[in-house]
């Protein structure tokens, strides 16, 4: 699928922890902290420093942070591993997405000295609104780091996910934006509207869109933990070519246990992360996975076995192996 000499792009996980509780993020359900089977770790420089030569991170082009469970500023190493890739190559681009709520001044005003780099803050509406999703976050203080990361020349983004209780702020988010001094604003819709907002303890704080299922944790818990639950997934239709982006960009993702996988939708743990649809369909891709950890091996090892998931979209059928995660992510139907 992808050979050593042909990768000019990273997607790396630098954390798998995080400071939010962002209701539909996999790294708890709904915000309570529930953890369904991935480790609580970051990368250390010194992983990065035995896995990525200074021969190999000449050929980059691109490095993009942003991981399935944790923020890149959860990482207590994250602006000396950023300093090794650009000390190899200067003209390296990278782009980190945050909530952008922790650290101090110096991290940001440190962060934003570092040339050719551009930052996602997450701000999902104002005052009133921001912390109904992105919670625990403040939108004050993200606005405050975002200045400071900016002072010395950082390029600042504005990304905002549409939602039913902040869709009315876009106007004055994108004026502030401009404003404050982003760069850019960034506005997506992720169909996060719908689902129960629980606190810390497990109590109900309020109820996303025109959700009707359960708003009891106790009955949610439950709900993922079923593994007899049958889930609806495209079925094969020939007319559905694969459009990779791991294969048309040369990309491979590191996860913040240090495991490599094809892109980060496959990477949502699948060796010990076993409930919920993430569950489900990692019980395809989990027999596939073999010597993909760089903690025990060599970046060139850890791929050996992306072979497997290529080869698998000849297949016709779930049953024979064709990989369900492929097929939704990045299948698209052609017409005539």
């Amino acid at each position: 699928m992808i050979k050593i000499d042909d990768i000019k792009h990273l997607h790396m996980e630098f954390s798998s922890l995080c400071n939010a509780r962002c209701p539909l993020c996999p790294r708890n359900l709904y915000g309570y902290p529930y953890n369904r089977g991935y480790e609580e770790t970051s990368l250390s420089l010194e992983l990065i420093e035995k896995s990525f030569s200074p021969d190999f991170i000449k050929q980059l082009g691109m490095i993009l942070v942003n991981g399935n469970f944790g923020d890149f500023t959860a990482n207590l190493e994250s602006i000396d591993i950023l300093k090794y890739f650009k000390q190899h190559n200067p003209s390296l681009f990278i782009q980190v997405s945050t909530n952008g709520s922790a650290r101090n001044a110096e991290f940001w005003r440190e962060l934003g000295n570092i040339n050719n780099t551009k930052v996602e803050f997450c701000l999902d509406g104002l005052e009133d609104t921001h912390h109904l999703y992105r919670q625990d976050t403040d939108f004050n203080k993200i606005i405050q780091n975002a200045k400071t990361y900016m002072a010395p020349g950082g390029y600042a983004v504005w990304k905002m996910i549409k939602f039913d209780h902040n869709q009315h702020q876009i106007a004055e988010a994108e004026q502030r934006s401009k404003e404050y001094g982003f760069k850019e604003f960034q506005l997506e819709d992720h169909g996060r509207n719908n689902g129960p907002v629980f606190d810390r303890k497990g109590n109900l704080v309020h109820v996303m869109g025109d959700w009707n299922a359960h708003t009891k944790i106790e009955e949610i818990i439950e709900f993922h933990a079923d593994t007899t639950k049958k889930y609806q997934y495209p079925a094969y239709n020939p007319n559905r070519k694969l459009d990779c982006f791991t294969k048309n960009n040369n990309s491979i993702y590191i996860a913040a246990d240090g495991r490599v996988y094809p892109c980060c939708y496959m990477g949502f743990n699948p060796l010990t992360y076993n409930k919920g649809w993430h569950g489900f369909v990692n019980g395809q891709i989990k027999p596939i996975v073999y010597n993909n950890s760089l903690h025990e091996t060599t970046l060139e090892e850890t791929i050996r076995w992306f072979g497997k998931v290529e080869s698998s979209w000849a297949k016709t059928s779930t049953e024979d192996g064709r990989l369900i995660q492929c097929d939704i992510t990045c299948g698209k139907l052609e017409t005539a």
